[in-house]
């Protein structure tokens, strides 16, 4: 049980992290057009997130069966998928359609 929650803080970590990292690298208006493209319906942000989730773990667990270290399978593959995980919060829009108007 100690293992397992020290493997959920460290993911809770890389999450926010990563989405840190990306709402720095990526501008705001390229944030935007990345969440209308690829996530705008809830249906297809399920599937992409499945999709995504299994190619990942799929990658990983081939590389560390190659290199014999599968026993960390575990640990690896969902540091890898938070690391996707923040990266989709990051482009979640943070202002509604109305808030320019809003403020003036």
């Amino acid at each position: 049980m100690r293992n397992f929650l020290i493997a959920a803080g460290a993911d809770i970590v890389l999450i926010l992290v990563s989405y840190f990292i990306f709402r720095a690298i990526i501008s705001g208006p390229t944030r935007h057009r990345l969440y209308e493209k690829f996530l705008s319906s809830f249906a297809k942000f399920v599937i992409l997130i499945f999709l995504a989730s299994l190619i990942i773990t799929g990658i990983t667990a081939l590389a560390l069966y190659r290199t014999r270290y599968i026993q960390y399978i575990n640990i690896v593959a969902p540091a890898l998928v938070s690391i996707l995980v923040g990266f989709i919060v990051s482009t979640v829009p943070t202002r509604g359609y109305g808030d320019k108007e809003k403020g003036k």
